[in-house]
């Protein structure tokens, strides 16, 4: 490693020090004024802010099907033999359909576009129609784009990139339902037995609870914010797409800035429409940020690797 890419990688694990400080502070701020922040910003139905909030789930699953067309790509012009291009070339196309699948279900969800229009909620015409129309484009453009670059690493680092989403993915999907927070949108409502809870306090199977009023699991899940682990992702995405857009290399102060203002707008919507609490977003946000730092020691890794070689 050359010494201005050193300097690079340190300004970078500096800045998401910084970010990971500044989001410690407001989930301390959250501890002690969560529910009155909640009840300062909640603006139930605000048209605005879904529209926004929706899009901070995008980048992710679509980052994904770009950079496995990438991995097709690769694969397909790769030294492996005919048998293993073909099963790789496939299993690359075929989780592109199914992460762009998840995704589209998770636009047209109730915290998405389903709490404009709820008549897209589980529908699955509809959400095939939108994994079909933006599967085929971005998996194409990552296919293109790995073609025009000829860095020999570019599957080992796509390949890392990919580890480190699905780690926050399943992180994510595990860690929701652990704490059975009611999201504020719930507490608000005034139903007996579902009140606010401090983040750090674990409570009870709300089972009885959703069974009586109606509500869905996804109302206790509140804690850690889902849509700010997946939008502080963004600013490992945006590092990444520097290796098959070359106008963004040299650029990654001005992409960790970008990705981290993108955060923090996202996290703000879901204050607003009462589905998290300020403690939510900041943990979630934490958690990104160290998988970010976690993806920057994947990657200088990969690149040292060559160099020992």
């Amino acid at each position: 490693m050359g010494p201005t890419k050193g300097k690079v990688r340190t300004l970078e694990r500096n800045a998401i020090f910084g970010m990971l400080a500044f989001f410690a502070l407001t989930l301390l701020i959250g501890t002690f004024c969560d529910e009155g922040l909640a009840h300062a910003l909640f603006s139930p139905g605000n048209v605005p802010a879904t529209f926004v909030t929706t899009l901070g789930i995008y980048p992710f699953f679509s980052a994904v099907v770009l950079f496995l067309g990438v991995v097709f790509e690769r694969v397909l012009h790769g030294g492996m033999g005919k048998v293993g291009k073909v099963v790789a070339c496939l299993v690359a196309a075929a989780l592109a359909l199914v992460v762009s699948f998840i995704g589209a279900a998770a636009l047209v969800d109730g915290d998405c576009l389903g709490g404009i229009f709820p008549n897209l909620i589980r529908n699955y015409p509809v959400i095939a129609g939108i994994d079909l129309v933006c599967v085929c484009p971005l998996f194409y453009l990552g296919f293109r784009l790995a073609a025009n670059t000829e860095d020999e690493l570019l599957l080992k680092r796509v390949l890392g990139l990919l580890a480190i989403m699905v780690a926050a993915f399943v992180f994510m999907r595990l860690t929701k339902n652990i704490f059975n927070r009611p999201r504020f949108r719930s507490v608000a409502q005034g139903y007996p037995g579902v009140e606010f809870v401090p983040w750090y306090k674990i409570s009870p199977d709300p089972s009885d609870l959703m069974a009586q009023y109606g509500l869905e699991r996804g109302e206790f899940s509140s804690f850690p914010s889902g849509h700010a682990i997946l939008s502080s992702s963004v600013i490992y995405i945006l590092f990444s797409l520097s290796w098959i857009v070359p106008a963004l290399r040299g650029r990654e102060m001005q992409l960790c800035v970008g990705g981290f203002v993108f955060a923090c707008v996202i996290m703000f919507t879901r204050m607003v429409l009462g589905a998290h609490y300020l403690s939510d977003v900041s943990m979630g946000a934490i958690v990104g940020l160290v998988f970010t730092l976690l993806y920057l020691f994947v990657q200088r890794r990969i690149s040292e690797s060559q160099q020992a070689a």
